[in-house]
């Protein structure tokens, strides 16, 4: 059978079995009965059992997290049961839950809107480079390297793994080891199809399992905002904090407030419809020879396996051929190592990243591909900058967490140093309104969201806890770190997750 056919079949039998999604979480009702202004802030009144009486109330100050819960047992219309949430309190089980794709800047809208104010205001978090999420998830959990970039990628000797990798969980072994729940991944491609219906499932089956395994923390992953967002963009994400804001609120009164929740998400999401980017295509072009071995200088492997806003290419001429790859359309830079130095180049220059002992140099060769010129000149008038250019990775941390590459130059290194097993030779970041990857899904599916790069919407999400406030920004694994103190070490070994494959 042609290989067109043999994709038109396989989406046939996709869409055919979408209608398999299991039944969604119970949930609080979308709205309160009741807003009343109280001397400590605001009420907001619920009829949680549905019975037609307020039973359930949240009290916040005016502008920030639920500070206290009440309950109404008995159904006499008195609210007997106070709990405070300002101090956690010692017994409560902890549910983790892990949202894939949310950005910061949603997240921050839609808590500053009133929504999701059982948790501290959300802390932004910076995904490692490449922003995808086997390798954001794998630093939060300290296990990295991931095995590649992808389920697709070369192994040193072959170009290995793609859809049946991706259903086996190859790649995300180690981190998904560390989970209690996760929609198997053979069944991930429902979900981008029917988004909504596969969301509610995942939220339903996590709910459940949590009422059910007595386990703390408990962790569960989602891959339906990853969907919600690629598919109907903003909007989609919005939903999905609206609904996880209402089955957290259920799962609060189940429990009598007797709960802490986490919610954070791998990365961001750059919401804009994008074109692909014909890089395999134009390097042969040039004169190389894309295909799965590496046997002369000529020879390429590019793997291209998702939708995604970065890419990585295997080559015995790393330097010519990002020099190459910086002037096809949609490639914003590239970079590749040269010893234990990592050098990024573009079109608007070439600089050198080094590091050593907790320190770091980014050196502009000509022009200044990240545009960093203007703060390391900063840190130079502060003397923050040594005689031989380096400066503490931290202090540089500091000055580029709201840089449009965010952490930009700590990113770059670590990608080249520990990240990825298999590294790839040449790193691609592309362009806004463009994106890498694999020409038969970017046919399938109309994209309007996709991550990868290393720019600000994708690279960044978020963190939020009622265990307390985390501080503003923060790396994955400081992430982990800072949870580790409230208590929540999630870097402990777990047994296998609990997939789900309806």
């Amino acid at each position: 059978m042609p290989i067109r056919s043999i994709s038109r079949t396989l989406a046939a039998i996709i869409i055919v079995l979408t209608g398999c999604a299991g039944p969604g979480p119970k949930m609080m009702p979308a709205a309160p009965t009741e807003i009343r202004q109280v001397e400590a802030g605001v009420e907001r009144v619920y009829d949680a059992n549905g019975d037609g009486k307020a039973d359930y109330v949240e009290r916040s100050p005016d502008s920030g997290p639920v500070s206290a819960l009440r309950f109404d047992i008995d159904g006499d219309g008195l609210f007997e049961l106070a709990v405070p949430r300002d101090v956690p309190t010692a017994g409560d089980r902890h549910l983790i839950i892990l949202l894939d794709s949310i950005p910061f800047d949603i997240v921050h809208d839609v808590w500053t809107a009133g929504r999701l104010r059982l948790f501290n205001a959300p802390s932004r978090t910076i995904s490692p480079f490449p922003v995808m999420t086997d390798l954001s998830f794998s630093e939060f959990f300290g296990v990295s390297p991931s095995p590649g970039v992808e389920s697709e990628y070369f192994d040193g000797k072959t170009l290995r793994g793609g859809y049946l990798s991706y259903a086996s969980e190859s790649n995300a072994t180690k981190w998904l080891r560390q989970t209690d729940y996760h929609l198997r991944m053979i069944a991930h491609s429902f979900a981008y199809l029917k988004p909504d219906r596969w969301y509610m499932h995942e939220l339903g089956s996590i709910q459940r399992l949590f009422y059910k395994n007595g386990k703390s923390p408990m962790i569960g992953y989602v891959v339906g905002t990853s969907a919600l967002g690629a598919i109907q963009s903003r909007n989609g994400h919005v939903n999905a904090l609206t609904q996880v804001d209402r089955m957290c609120q259920q799962i609060m009164y189940q429990t009598r407030g007797h709960v802490q929740i986490t919610l954070l998400s791998d990365h961001g999401h750059h919401l804009i419809t994008s074109r692909r980017v014909l890089l395999r295509e134009s390097l042969e072009r040039m004169g190389y020879h894309a295909t799965t071995h590496l046997r002369s200088v000529q020879d390429i492997v590019v793997p291209e396996f998702g939708v995604v806003t970065c890419a990585a290419i295997h080559t015995k001429m790393p330097a010519q051929v990002a020099r190459d790859a910086i002037n096809i359309e949609g490639i914003d830079f590239a970079a590749y190592q040269d010893g234990e130095d990592v050098i990024v180049v573009s079109r608007r220059g070439s600089a050198q990243i080094t590091a050593a002992n907790g320190r770091i140099r980014y050196m502009v060769q000509r022009g200044d591909p990240l545009g960093l010129t203007p703060i390391i000149d900063d840190l130079m008038t502060k003397q923050g900058i040594d005689s031989d250019g380096f400066v503490d990775d931290r202090v540089l941390f500091s000055a580029t967490m709201s840089h449009l590459y965010p952490d930009g130059v700590h990113r770059l290194w670590r990608a080249f140093h520990g990240l990825i097993e298999h590294t790839p030779d040449v790193l691609i970041s592309v362009d806004e309104g463009w994106h890498c990857g694999s020409k038969f899904m970017s046919n399938l599916v109309e994209i309007r969201g996709a991550h990868g790069s290393l720019r600000y919407a994708s690279s960044c999400g978020f963190a939020m806890t009622t265990l307390g406030p985390l501080p503003a920004v923060m790396r994955m694994d400081d992430l982990s770190a800072e949870l580790a103190k409230m208590g929540a070490d999630v870097r402990v070994s777990a047994p296998a997750a609990s997939g789900d494959s309806r």
